[in-house]
């Protein structure tokens, strides 16, 4: 037998008998399982690439030692982040962004997905051609990788539970999948673990239908137990007459090819009932669980189904906002359920919680994936640690990234398929020309090589200061005009005042912030003649796009301490000279504003110091200002130092006489 030896100089050929060597079994967490010879004959079902080759850990290894030396974990050199083989059962969009985070850090992904060309087979270190729920495909795959995980719930369960019996690692864990499967079965488990749900029951029949409509009341929420996904397997009864169509499908007279895919297909299928939840918002959270239970949770967003946007004409928008604008209490009432849920099962790896808020403030679980979400697209721009990268880190076992947003604000928009064939890929790619004309827009084109009506074939998301901005965006973009001339520049700083008068001390600060690069606007808000205005102004500031506001105060000065009881925002308030007191009681009132309503303050009619104040508060979080204002106060100094300078050499006289 030959085998070929690399050394630093030349290659050169050994000759061995058979008995100088034995084949020692590889790590089952790191190696393929497969003898070398056995890996490399069998490996037409995969792409043929010298990079089969190239990685020590693919091939097992061969030994001139007749005692046991098969490596172990700890025994092989790791270069880079890992050297584990992360296999994915599923190579649709999700396991294609997977494979885009893995390449940021080296890690070699290999997909197993029935289809040649999938979205992620151009990208991943490897693609094995075969379904991901068939039980000798998936064994077959298994031996290749490492650690297996889900783009897709909708796998053979039974055989990651033998997989896992024969010690393949698996994550989440196969008990996880086949609760997650059945809807019916999640329900039943995270009601035993007390999470709050809406009502639900199991139905066999038509009279089954009927008792749990007499209990729940109508609407009455129908669902599949199992391979239901993106409204697929869901109907709505709103009356008893209407239960045996939504069964069957027969209330769907209109666009019959498309909607012919939510029909419920009748009872053998296994169904449930819900009843229905008047909810006023529908919630998401992406949960990251770690290998040792360590747990951390995204900014919750918000997801909008058939978002009724204008332009959007017929079509079905999906929309997720990020973060989801609902009080503080109700973002830690859906960061803890969804906690809660994801504690109760098994396995490491990325969740996402859907949840729906009620009217009178309650959050009840609607369901869970076990993979990566489309609710969480938006990490990969506005957060830390995208969800792609987290589902990684979490199935290795590396420490899990911060989940926190980088950006005050996104929107992520599905790219869904508006026409079958060349037309759909013609508008679609019109509507993404038009997202590269938004500043902060990003576009995903998942390379999908066929187009099918409402077929998710990307999304696009927009990061930006506030959700107001973002949402604007949004609509320009999908009017099919004008978003190529969107060259408004949203003020950061927003300069008001109770009446013109105020206007030649107020015009210093926005000199400073023009000095500065800081876009700002200048209105004139009254607290007494326009209090309407004024509440206005200062509840949808933040939507606007403002950070800082700089408001004016002669007089009475109510207007600073009245806005800042209105916005979150931070408030600088200007003492304006006026004709009774100096001033004095402008700056009095300003500095006297009750506990809880707190108001920054300058020197009376020193708008030069708020403007410089609003600079430093918002270099906090730019390092361009904050360089900016170091060169502004070097400038100073030198000035400074060139008029004491002057004044030494000229004499004052001279100094004051030029």
């Amino acid at each position: 037998m030959l085998l070929l030896q690399q050394t630093t100089l030349a290659p050169k050929f050994l000759l061995f008998s058979k008995s100088d060597f034995s084949f020692k079994p590889c790590s089952s967490s790191l190696s393929t399982r497969l003898s070398f010879m056995d890996k490399y004959t069998k490996s037409s079902s995969l792409k043929q690439s010298q990079k089969q080759f190239q990685s020590p850990i693919l091939a097992c290894q061969a030994s001139t030692d007749t005692h046991d030396t098969s490596f172990r974990k700890d025994d092989l050199p790791v270069h880079g982040v890992s050297e584990v083989i992360v296999g994915v059962l599923g190579g649709g969009q999700l396991g294609r962004m997977l494979c885009q985070a893995a390449s940021e850090m080296a890690i070699k992904v290999i997909v197993l997905d029935p289809l040649t060309n999938c979205p992620a087979s151009a990208i991943a270190y490897d693609h094995m051609v075969g379904s991901f729920d068939d039980s000798a495909t998936v064994q077959e795959f298994a031996k290749r990788c490492g650690v297996l995980t889900v783009e897709i719930e909708h796998v053979d369960a039974a055989t990651m539970e033998k997989l896992e019996q024969q010690g393949v690692d698996c994550q989440p864990k196969a008990s996880t999948i086949r609760i997650i499967q059945d809807k019916y079965l999640q329900k039943v488990h995270f009601s035993r673990h007390g999470i709050p749900l809406p009502d639900f029951m199991q139905i066999d029949d038509l009279e089954g239908a009927k008792r749990a409509g007499d209990l729940f009341g109508y609407p009455l929420m129908l669902k599949s137990k199992r391979l239901a996904y993106d409204g697929r397997g869901n109907a709505v009864a709103k009356s008893e007459g209407e239960l045996s169509s939504a069964v069957n499908g027969e209330m769907f007279t209109t666009e019959a090819q498309l909607l012919r895919e939510f029909a419920l297909g009748g009872f053998d299928r296994g169904l449930y009932v819900e009843k229905w939840t008047p909810f006023v918002k529908e919630l998401a959270v992406i949960v990251a669980r770690g290998r040792d239970n360590s747990i951390s949770c995204y900014p919750a967003v918000e997801t909008i189904h058939k978002y009724d946007i204008e332009s959007c004409r017929e079509n079905i928008c999906d929309v997720v906002k990020a973060p989801a604008d609902i009080p503080w209490k109700i973002r830690k009432l859906a960061t803890d359920a969804a906690h809660k849920a994801v504690s109760s099962l098994e396995g490491a790896g990325v969740f996402a919680v859907e949840l729906f808020l009620t009217k009178d403030g309650q959050i009840l679980l609607n369901e869970v994936a076990p993979r990566p979400h489309n609710s969480g697209h938006h990490t990969i721009e506005s957060c830390y640690t995208s969800q792609f990268e987290q589902h990684l880190r979490a199935v290795l076992g590396l420490p899990l990234g911060d989940p926190s947003m980088k950006t005050p604000a996104a929107i992520m928009y599905n790219l869904l398929g508006e026409d079958e064939g060349e037309p759909g890929f013609h508008l679609a790619h019109q509507l993404i020309g038009r997202a590269l004309n938004i500043q902060g827009a990003s576009v995903h084109w998942y390379d999908k090589p066929e187009m099918r009506k409402q077929r998710k074939m990307g999304h696009i998301t927009i990061a930006g200061p506030s959700m107001g901005i973002v949402e604007a965006q949004l609509k320009s973009m999908l009017k099919e005009e004008g978003s190529e001339s969107q060259t408004a520049v949203t003020p950061r700083v927003g300069i008001i005042m109770g009446s013109d008068s105020d206007l030649p001390i107020m015009k210093d600060a926005a000199r400073i912030l023009t000095v500065f690069g800081v876009p700002h606007e200048v209105r004139i808000v009254s607290a007494h003649r326009t209090p309407e205005m004024m509440f206005s102004y200062a509840l949808s500031a933040q939507d606007q796009g403002i950070q800082i506001i700089i408001a004016g105060a002669g007089g009475a000065a109510h207007l600073p301490g009245m806005v800042a009881s209105l916005t979150p925002l931070p408030v600088i308030g200007v003492p304006v000279r006026a004709s009774a007191l100096d001033g004095m009681d402008s700056l009095l009132s300003i500095v006297q504003m009750p506990r809880g309503v707190p108001v920054a303050t300058v020197a009376i009619n020193n708008a030069t110091n708020a403007g410089l104040l609003a600079v430093r508060m918002l270099g906090v979080g730019d390092t361009d200002l904050l360089a900016r204002m170091s060169q502004y106060q070097e400038d100073t100094r030198d000035d400074v130092m060139k008029k004491a300078e002057k004044l030494q050499t000229d004499g004052w006289e001279t100094y004051l006489n030029p």
